[in-house]
């Protein structure tokens, strides 16, 4: 078979090259068409093996390549893919309070239709309350929801009608989307993500931060900032594939690489998920943040004859005996909030959001 009346884009030729065993620092250049159609024909006439040598081995290194490509959203499922939404994390409710004076916090929870409303709602008590700053919590938001979801929440921030980025598909290209609601009102805005950080809430928090300065903490999101489409295969297998993405012009490819966070707050995924379901149970976050002020030996406890400091530990010392599991606590959030007030204290007040060099 003559390579050159089968053109074959070099993604393909890379993939049949990986599967016969080839070192890909040997794939680095960029190949012509012509370069393709004479590796192509080395290889389907030299290679010693018969199945490395078929065009259809090709075909199918260029598709497991591709496939790679779209992360954990995307591929190949044996039935539809409502497998998708589940998870051993269970989805949490949409949830806000105030932290303390000036500071309202939100988490997002599922990302869903209803999720502007019950935003701008929130918004507007913090308004009441004379908040000035808002953290909102992306690490219990799971990959749903869909792109315009997103474009629309982040109208609850920005100013109507600003362009907030630009979606782009096969037959469309590349078209501008916009705001289409006055916000509720101006805050300066800190987000707080995680590794289930996925889907629609990325391009969410990569337009706030490129249109409203948003300063974002945690680790790097998924990578999954699209919308898939199912595609049924002979077989009743099918393929969940990606046709709509966001473009940023200030903010790295999204899909496939994630956003990265300007200021790392790295805490294991079972610590997270322990407080936050902790946080869902009580129906407030603030009391996995008390800071217990440490018992000091002082005048008082010396007329009365008592020592605070050695009571406390010989009290620690019997829980840890008895297996008692201390109180639980968000160590992520607790980061984020001992930055900002370090910010305050040498700043005086949040005149501007805090921005890393």
């Amino acid at each position: 078979m003559n390579p050159a009346s089968h053109p074959i884009s070099a993604v393909f030729l890379l993939g049949l090259l990986s599967v016969a065993g080839a070192a890909t620092a040997n794939c680095a250049p960029t190949l012509s068409e012509a370069d393709v159609d004479r590796a192509l024909d080395a290889i389907w006439t030299r290679l010693p093996a018969p199945e490395q040598r078929s065009p259809e081995s090709a075909k199918r290194a260029a598709l497991e390549e591709y496939v790679r490509k779209f992360g954990q959203g995307g591929g190949f499922f044996t039935r539809p893919p409502e497998v998708l939404t589940e998870t051993e994390f269970p989805a949490l409710k949409f949830h806000s309070e105030t932290l303390f004076a000036g500071l309202g916090y939100v988490r997002l929870g599922a990302f869903n239709v209803s999720l502007a409303g019950r935003m701008e709602t929130a918004l507007r008590d913090f308004k009441q309350l004379n908040t000035t700053a808002v953290l909102l919590d992306l690490r219990a938001t799971p990959a749903e929801g869909d792109l315009a979801l997103a474009l629309e929440l982040a109208g609850c921030f920005l100013p109507e009608n600003t362009q907030v980025c630009e979606l782009r598909t096969a037959k469309t290209g590349l078209q501008p989307v916009n705001t289409r609601r006055p916000p509720v009102g101006q805050f300066r805005l800190y987000l707080l993500t995680g590794p289930r950080t996925a889907g629609a809430v990325e391009a969410f928090a990569a337009a706030l931060r490129e249109k409203a300065g948003a300063l974002i903490f945690g680790c790097k999101t998924a990578g999954q900032a699209v919308d898939f489409e199912t595609v049924s295969l002979p077989s009743g297998s099918v393929l969940r594939v990606p046709v709509r993405e966001t473009v940023f012009r200030g903010e790295p490819q999204l899909f496939p690489k994630g956003l990265e966070p300007d200021i790392s707050v790295q805490v294991s995924q079972g610590a997270t998920d322990a407080a936050l379901l902790c946080a869902a149970k009580n129906g407030r976050v603030a009391p996995l943040l008390a800071q217990i002020e440490a018992p000091h030996f002082n005048e008082a406890a010396l007329v009365a004859g008592k020592n605070p400091e050695a009571e406390a530990f010989i009290e620690l010392q019997l829980k840890k005996v008895k297996n008692e599991r201390p109180p639980e606590r968000d160590r992520g959030l607790e980061r984020v909030l001992d930055f900002l007030r370090a910010w305050d204290s040498l700043h005086g007040e949040r005149e501007a959001t805090p921005r890393l060099p």
